[in-house]
């Protein structure tokens, strides 16, 4: 080997090393990514492959087709738009969304059911319709059930919450009708179930409680909490299978005096993550059920003045590549909404399941 070539590779090396050796973003730091088009209120997000698939608007009365937004994930490009079908009647609005096996999609669409989209071809049919009025939430005057978020099992069983009802739904694998699975006053709410997933060894329905009153006054609920629940995955749960995880006690400043839990995803660390929609938050909890970290924002833009203020966050999909969650920015309590896409950085991959 030369002298020059023997400096040569020793700068090279220096390089790699230092490369190696820098640090990383800092746990909980957030950045801004995409901003999501009209009618915005961005709710589910999925990520598959290279692409980022963010579902809305997760509100009712809001003028807008129902959409499936796709985002490059390595740009943040806003790549298409898939309109999602109501199959005969109307798509009120939509709410999460998750992966089944391969290319499929599946869409809770207020109003139609679960609609199942190839993202390869962009074929979509009707996977699972007819849920029913099954006696509402004491707390409800308004709509009669609000499918929200979804998951599937290893048996390939889909589990559904229906936050106005109280209620968990589950469709058979394949799709067809839904089946009430669980339905109890315990876990009724102003906003009731709503975040769900199934746990790493398919064992336990992990769900969240976004908002139960403690009483009211003239200004709405009063004294609010949220909580996680466990069910185990089995044909009909009852109250007595049911299990507090985490509760999130009542919080000044947010939604009703609740922290709002809403959007929920499993680490491979086996900590689950939530988003906190009453307070602007995200809630890491781990395996036991301890709250060991809260991230708050905001998420960094291009401009250092005018960072992305988190505006009640909604759901969460994990990133491997990047280490990171990837969050819509829901926005839906707020006056001058944002309608984005945010990420935080925690070290963590996507707990595997099964």
């Amino acid at each position: 080997m030369t002298r020059r070539m023997f400096f040569v590779s020793l700068a090279a090396l220096s390089a790699a090393t230092a490369a190696f050796a820098a640090p990383p973003r800092p746990i909980g730091d957030s950045r801004f990514l995409a901003s999501v088009p009209a009618p915005g209120y961005p709710e589910g997000i999925a990520i598959h492959g290279n692409r980022v698939y963010v579902s809305g608007p997760a509100a009712f009365n809001v003028p807008g087709a129902p959409s499936i937004w796709v985002y490059d994930k390595n740009t943040n490009a806003l790549v298409e738009t898939i309109e999602v079908q109501g199959f005969g009647s109307p798509v009120f609005g939509v709410s999460c969304i998750a992966f089944g096996d391969g290319e499929k999609l599946y869409v809770a669409a207020e109003g139609v059911g679960i609609v199942e989209v190839n993202v390869a071809t962009r074929a979509q049919r009707l996977y699972a319709g007819g849920f029913q009025f099954v006696g509402g939430s004491q707390y409800q005057s308004g709509p009669a059930m609000l499918l929200n978020d979804l998951a599937f099992d290893k048996r390939g069983y889909l589990y559904v919450t229906d936050s106005f009802q109280a209620a968990i739904w589950r469709v058979p694998p394949g799709g067809g009708a839904p089946v009430l699975w669980y339905h109890s006053s315990l876990v009724d709410g102003v906003f009731g179930p709503n975040g769900v997933r199934v746990d790493a060894k398919s064992e336990k329905l992990y769900f969240d409680v976004t908002l139960v009153p403690g009483g009211f006054d003239q200004n709405g609920p009063i004294n609010s909490t949220g909580a996680v629940y466990t069910l185990p995955l089995i044909d009909s749960p009852t109250d007595s299978d049911l299990q507090l995880f985490h509760a999130y006690p009542t919080e000044s400043g947010g939604l009703y005096g609740s922290a709002g839990p809403d959007g929920v995803a499993f680490g491979k660390s086996g900590n689950l993550y939530v988003a906190l929609a009453g307070t602007s938050q995200i809630s890491v909890l781990s395996p036991s059920g301890q709250e060991i970290a809260r991230f708050s924002g905001p998420a960094a833009t291009s401009d250092p003045n005018q960072p992305l203020t988190w505006q009640n966050p909604a759901n969460i999909a994990i990133d491997n590549s990047g280490k990171r969650l990837l969050v819509t920015n829901h926005a839906s309590l707020v006056s001058n909404p944002v309608f984005a896409i945010f990420d935080v950085y925690v070290d963590d991959h996507e707990g595997k399941l099964w």
